[in-house]
């Protein structure tokens, strides 16, 4: 019965990637937040370190390499993937750079971003609320929020009450000439 089928329209497959793509871009915020609280300051701690103690610098830092691997994922998904490969790795794609964008640029700064996009609501309340995170608030360095586009709500809502900060030591790092 594989002749009743047709195959798919070129639209049906771009509706289709868009579809996958915006959901993947929604369920990313919610499983960051749980990587981010659970494997960054977990075991991946040692790597993530870095950002916690250059917030602002300027420069590549350990903690820049973890966006890597999702990366290269959404490249392999999207250069080698069905529709619905393609789609997640649209998505994922697109979250990594809102999130570098919100994150690095509008957070803390660490490169130009438009007085426009710096402006805009959400993003003044993701800096605010993020600010949270580094801070350590009551529940020491680096305690909850871990989310960047929720965080002000997970914040609100006492996500993270039995958070503890890492305790992993970390070997010294060299410095690098900025």
């Amino acid at each position: 019965m594989n002749w009743l089928r047709s195959p798919p329209t070129l639209w049906g497959t771009v509706l289709t990637e868009l579809a996958i793509a915006a959901t993947t871009l929604v369920v990313a915020e919610p499983v960051m937040a749980l990587v981010h609280r659970f494997v960054f300051h977990g075991p991946l701690w040692c790597e993530h370190k870095s950002h916690h103690e250059h917030p602002t610098i300027r420069r590549i830092v350990r903690n820049d390499l973890l966006w890597l691997w999702p990366l290269l994922t959404s490249a392999l998904l999207v250069g080698f993937g069905d529709p619905v490969l393609v789609g997640f790795g649209i998505g994922g794609a697109l979250y990594v750079a809102a999130y570098i964008v919100a994150h690095d640029g509008v957070a803390h700064g660490r490169f130009w971003v438009p007085a426009f996009i710096r402006r805009a609501s959400i993003l003044r309340v993701i800096a605010k609320t993020h600010r949270l995170h580094h801070r350590g608030g009551r529940n020491g360095v680096g305690a909850s929020p871990f989310g960047v586009y929720l965080a002000h709500l997970e914040h609100r809502w006492g996500l993270s009450a039995r958070y503890r900060p890492p305790t992993k030591v970390c070997p010294p790092t060299v410095a690098a000439v900025s």
